[in-house]
């Protein structure tokens, strides 16, 4: 299962002590971990609707639906692969609405929507900035956040969509497709390798830390956004020359991205207002602790 939905288990856990916790996840990007009784692990996909009705049928507090296809750059490389994120990120969102109207008990949804949704527009990012979107996988999650607004007007589903920025953390993905540049830094610092970066480095991102998200995800279970995105951010920039000179100093430069957002940063304010939610742990720490994590456990 993912490194955000690892996270957002345990903090169901912390949150939810008494309650049955489960999981569904196709183990496309990681494998399965085993996070006690609490937890049932079904191993199935989002896109099978009779699955999905299932286990939204015996659900009676909430959703958090983090299943997605998240390829940036290979289907920026590659048009085919926009149809495998188009099926997981709509198809698979569509499911689990319709399986909601459905469902005896109602339960309410956070959808794990995106900032690309903002595309290239000045910083700070707020929700009330309409869409500008570069790539095939945002179009394919703002059509989620989209599908779930519409359900929530149309036939009263209860949901929440926040919209992550950077998440970084233990776990993270490091290599392939779904490789995060933090953890392309932290797997080459491990590897004692040259930490490289696309450009001159100076684009900058606003990472917000994965066990951050997993809270704002449980606060979002007992609020209701009508459908509205909230950002979840860290309300802070670092430019990824910075983020580097934080892990090593043996970089190399390569070129720049053909499509790269050139600034993220998350207006914040309405998460703290409505949520009650702000990010906990800076980017230093965080990093320091990917360091040190990298050197005692597989990444």
């Amino acid at each position: 299962m993912g490194f955000i939905g690892r996270a957002t288990i345990k903090e169901l856990i912390r949150r939810y002590p008494e309650s049955q916790i489960t999981c569904l996840d196709n183990l496309s990007l990681s494998e399965f971990s085993d996070l006690g009784e609490q937890v049932e692990f079904v191993q199935g996909d989002v896109r099978n609707f009779d699955l999905v009705k299932e286990l939204v049928d015996r659900c009676k507090i909430g959703i958090v639906h983090l299943a997605a296809d998240s390829r940036v750059l290979p289907s920026l490389a590659e048009p085919y692969l926009v149809i495998e994120s188009t099926q997981s990120n709509v198809l698979g969102t569509a499911n689990v609405l319709v399986a909601i109207t459905k469902a005896k008990f109602k339960p309410s949804l956070v959808y794990a929507g995106s900032s690309t949704a903002y595309g290239e527009v000045a910083i700070p990012h707020r929700e009330d900035k309409l869409p500008s979107i570069q790539s095939p996988y945002s179009a394919t999650k703002l059509a989620g956040e989209l599908l779930v607004r519409s359900f929530v007007l149309t036939f009263g589903v209860k949901a929440t969509v926040l919209r992550y920025f950077q998440v970084y953390g233990p776990g993270q993905p490091s290599s392939g497709a779904y490789a995060l540049v933090t953890g392309i830094f932290i797997r080459q610092f491990k590897e004692g390798a040259p930490l490289t970066i696309e450009g001159d480095g100076l684009q900058t991102r606003d990472f917000v830390h994965v066990r951050d998200v997993a809270r704002a995800n449980v606060l979002g279970l007992s609020f209701h956004s009508m459908g509205q995105p909230i950002n979840i951010g860290s309300g802070k920039a670092f430019s990824i020359q910075e983020l580097a000179d934080m892990i090593s100093s043996n970089q190399v430069h390569r070129p720049a991205r053909r499509i790269d957002l050139k600034d993220t940063l998350a207006d914040t304010s309405l998460a703290e207002r409505l949520l009650g939610w702000k990010a906990e742990i800076d980017l230093a720490a965080g990093i320091e602790e990917l360091k040190t994590f990298s050197q005692h456990q597989k990444i």
